[in-house]
C-alpha cells in the first residue's frame, strides 16, 4: 500500500511540474484530456474572440470550450494567451471570477479588481507588467498610481462594464 500511495506522490509531484502548450485552431480538434492528468498547468495560444465569446456563454458543443471546461474540472492552471487587440472582447466577469489567467503574447497578464477606490495594495498583489482593466467608475489612489509605475503596469479603460460584444 506504501508503494502505491509514493507512485501516486511521485506522480502528483511531476505533474506539477509539468507544462503544456498548444494553439488554438478553429479547424483542428482539441487535445486530449490526457493533457490534464499530465500536466498542472496548460497554455493555449492564439485564442479568437469567437472562442472568448462561446467560452464565457459555456457552449459546450464546441470541442475546444468543453476541453478548456474540462481543464478548470481538473484543476488546471489555465493560461489563455490573446493578442492585445483582444483584450476589449473579454468580459470583465471572466477577468475577476473566473479560475483562468488571461495573458498577452509578451506574457504580461491581464487583470481586473473590484474595488471602485483602487489602493496601493490592490495595485502590489498583481505581477509585474500586468495590464489592469478598470471602469470609468473605478479611480486608482496616488499611492495605486505610483505602485502601477514601480511595477511597469498599463491600465486599460473600459467605457462601461460590458465588453464591446456584449452591447
Amino acid at each position: 500500500m506504501e508503494q502505491l500511495v509514493a507512485q501516486v506522490l511521485t506522480k502528483l509531484k511531476q505533474r506539477e511540474r509539468q507544462t503544456y502548450d498548444c494553439v488554438y485552431d478553429r479547424q483542428a480538434a482539441a487535445p486530449d484530456t490526457q493533457v490534464f492528468l499530465d500536466h498542472a498547468t496548460v497554455t493555449v495560444a492564439n485564442l479568437s474572440i469567437e472562442l472568448i465569446a462561446r467560452l464565457y456563454r459555456l457552449d459546450t458543443a464546441d470541442p475546444w470550450v468543453a476541453w478548456l471546461l474540462q481543464a478548470i474540472d481538473y484543476r488546471v492552471e489555465l493560461r489563455l494567451v490573446v493578442n492585445d487587440l483582444s483584450l476589449a472582447f473579454i468580459p470583465r466577469p471572466m477577468l475577476l471570477d473566473w479560475p483562468v489567467i488571461f495573458m498577452t503574447p509578451e506574457f504580461r497578464q491581464v487583470r481586473a479588481v473590484y474595488p471602485h477606490a483602487i489602493a496601493r495594495s490592490a495595485v502590489a498583489g498583481l505581477p509585474d507588467r500586468t495590464i489592469l482593466v478598470v471602469t470609468p467608475t473605478q479611480r486608482l489612489t496616488a499611492e495605486a498610481h505610483d505602485a502601477l509605475s514601480k511595477k511597469q503596469m498599463t491600465l486599460q479603460m473600459r467605457t462601461d462594464e460590458a465588453c464591446i460584444w456584449q452591447k
